[in-house]
C-alpha cells in the first residue's frame, strides 16, 4: 500500500517516522531515505531503523552532485527489500530529479511505500492507497522563527 503525506504544514516527516516506528514494533523491517535533507535531521540520531545516508549538505540550487546522490538512492530503493520503506520528500525530486515514470515504478514495489513532500502529482496521487493533506494554518517561520533542532529538524 502506498501513503502520502503532502501540503505545507509541519508534520509530515513526523508523521511518516511514527508509521515506521509503529511497523518497527510490530516486527517488520523499515528503510528511511530522505531527500532534500542532510544527514544533519536529529531523527537520523535515533531512528530504529535502515537509513539510506543523506550528502553532507545540499545546495541552495541542487545540480549534478545531487542528481548523482539522487540516483544512487533510486538504484538502492530499487534493490531495498524492507516491509516498509519511507521516501521523505520524495514529492519533491519529482520530475526534476526523479522522472515521473521512474517514480511511478518505485512505487510498485510489494511493500509498504510512505512517501512525503509539498506538491501535488496526480498520477502519484492516482496510485496512493492513503492521502493525507497538511495544511499549514499558523507557524513560527511566517513570525521569522527559524527551525529549530529536535523541533522542525
Amino acid at each position: 500500500m502506498i501513503h502520502i503525506y503532502y501540503g505545507f504544514g509541519k508534520g509530515k516527516t513526523t508523521a511518516a517516522l511514527g508509521l515506521g516506528l509503529r511497523a518497527k514494533g510490530a516486527g517488520k523491517s523499515v528503510t528511511l531515505v530522505q531527500f532534500f535533507k542532510s544527514n544533519k535531521s536529529s531523527e537520523l540520531n535515533v531512528a530504529p531503523f535502515e537509513v539510506f545516508e543523506a550528502p553532507e549538505s545540499i545546495p541552495f540550487n541542487p545540480g549534478k552532485e545531487y542528481q548523482a546522490w539522487v540516483d544512487k538512492a533510486v538504484s538502492f530503493i530499487e534493490k531495498c527489500e524492507s516491509d516498509v520503506i519511507i521516501l521523505d520528500e520524495f514529492i519533491d525530486v519529482v520530475p526534476d530529479f526523479v522522472t515521473l515514470e521512474k517514480a511511478l515504478e518505485l512505487l510498485e514495489k510489494e511493500c509498504e511505500i510512505v512517501i512525503t513532500g509539498h506538491k501535488e502529482i496526480p498520477e502519484l496521487f492516482e496510485k496512493a492507497d492513503y492521502i493525507t493533506h497538511m495544511d499549514k494554518v499558523k507557524h513560527p517561520y511566517d513570525r521569522g522563527v527559524k527551525a529549530r533542532k529536535g523541533i522542525e529538524f
